[in-house]
């Protein structure tokens, strides 16, 4: 379900004005669908690329101009950016990736455990969609559907046509109907 906020226009304005409980609103609003984007993306160096994504939102804040929509399709528009950055800069400087087992005796300030536990559902169908579908089915299927993105605004983002975003939409959907609605089908029969 994509945040919506009643008073869109005020929050920004607010956020604008310096406000931070409004910029709090922001963050905790679109916070979690940027997260499941960029997971999708770069999952290892996901929380990296969305404090970029944030730091660079909120030093172009005051430079926005439009409506909820269109924030979200500029925050998408900075979170690619980050995105194919990161790619960038990752083959040019090679690093040796820590195990994440060494992190398991490390204790952290807050309730990781509560927040993994809100977003596993919708995490889980990120995983199905990106381990099924090519890199750019994935992305224009997130895009479409977690950050609600219109096929025009997909478009403007990956630099295609509106067509080759409904169409591999089209296609994605179809492998996901093909692969997973068969399984499903059948444990349907089984029960």
């Amino acid at each position: 379900m994509m945040p919506t906020l009643d008073n869109f226009d005020v929050v920004l304005a607010a956020a604008k004005g310096g406000d931070e409980n409004a910029a709090s609103v922001l963050f905790r609003s679109y916070h979690p669908i940027l997260m499941r984007y960029l997971r999708s993306q770069e999952r290892r160096v996901a929380e990296d690329l969305a404090a970029e994504v944030w730091l660079a939102a909120a030093s172009s804040l005051q430079a926005f101009e439009g409506d909820e929509v269109g924030y979200r399709a500029w925050l998408f528009t900075v979170a690619r950016r980050r995105v194919s950055e990161h790619r960038r800069r990752s083959v040019r400087r090679r690093t040796d990736v820590v195990d994440p087992v060494a992190f398991d005796e490390t204790s952290a300030a807050d309730d990781p455990a509560a927040t993994a536990l809100d977003s596993v559902d919708a995490q889980h169908a990120i995983d199905l969609i990106t381990r099924h579908l090519s890199a750019d089915q994935a992305e224009v299927l997130i895009l479409r559907v977690v950050a609600d993105l219109s096929a025009r605004q997909v478009a403007e983002l990956m630099g295609r046509p509106v067509s080759w975003v409904r169409v591999t939409q089209h296609r994605a959907l179809q492998r996901l109907d093909a692969r997973l609605g068969a399984k499903s089908r059948g444990n349907a029969l089984s029960v």
